[in-house]
């Protein structure tokens, strides 16, 4: 079975993120989602590597694990959240081998702004790239995510829920 790691942005239990994160892992798919949390990792510095962090190799070897990764994230300040850019950091070394070159990436991104964090899933696609991923080159963005939500967490615009349905499927298709 293929496995796909999911990493949400925001470290946020209520966030938006989550919700769509947590939207696509009750999706009836032939693949099994694992979300990977990140929020005890230290703050990557090269100068451990001689004595890599513990959790930094429980990290690296579960990414390992997975076949793919799908990332969902919020825009802060016109960016990636910054945990998820150590938890970016810490997998993008050591070389060889890396830990994510060559594995397929889809990125999601959301903001309570029209233009769905754009200019997040612009820098993190560039990011991955840069890393050695193969990033899918859809453009999923999510904009006034406060509005595609029920009040139980439910993804009520059916809209939405087409464009990731549609996404998650063309992604899985392109790894199996």
């Amino acid at each position: 079975m293929t496995n796909i790691g999911i990493l949400v942005g925001s470290l946020s239990e209520k966030s938006y993120s989550q919700k769509i994160a947590n939207y696509l892992m009750k999706e009836q798919l032939p693949v099994k989602f694992v979300q990977v949390n990140y929020e005890i990792l230290p703050l990557y510095n090269p100068d451990l590597e001689h004595s890599p962090i513990l959790e930094w190799q429980i990290f690296r070897s579960v990414i390992d694990q997975m076949d793919a990764l799908v990332l969902v994230t919020p825009e802060y300040n016109f960016s990636i959240p910054g945990g998820l850019k150590n938890a970016l950091d810490v997998l993008s070394v050591p070389l060889p081998p890396a830990h994510i070159v060559h594995k397929p990436a889809l990125v999601i991104t959301d903001s309570s702004g029209e233009r769905g964090g754009a200019n997040a899933n612009a820098h993190i696609q560039q990011l991955l790239r840069y890393m050695g991923m193969n990033v899918k080159n859809d453009f999923i963005t999510i904009g006034k995510v406060q509005e595609v939500f029920d009040n139980q967490d439910r993804l009520v615009d059916q809209q939405v829920a087409k464009e990731l349905d549609g996404a998650i499927k063309s992604f899985i298709d392109t790894i199996e």
